[in-house]
């Protein structure tokens, strides 16, 4: 994979987000907060999906398809 350390660069901030969220709901935080962190999140996983999209697929992964 070509972007290793970028992917999980945005896993890491993905992981975070999620435990902000959790911290968030615990103290009972403003719901825009929270929704403004879900949407952190939402654009995080978009973000992954699109990279791993980018990258070539190996030989196992052509003959499954």
């Amino acid at each position: 994979m070509r972007n290793r350390n970028l992917l999980n660069q945005k896993l890491d901030n993905l992981e975070t987000t999620l435990i902000t969220l959790e911290q968030i709901v615990n103290r009972q935080s403003p719901i825009e907060t929270y929704r403004a962190n879900i949407v952190k999140a939402q654009g995080l996983v978009e973000d992954i999906k699109d990279m791993v999209e980018r990258e070539p697929m190996s030989s196992t992964e052509l003959n499954k398809i």
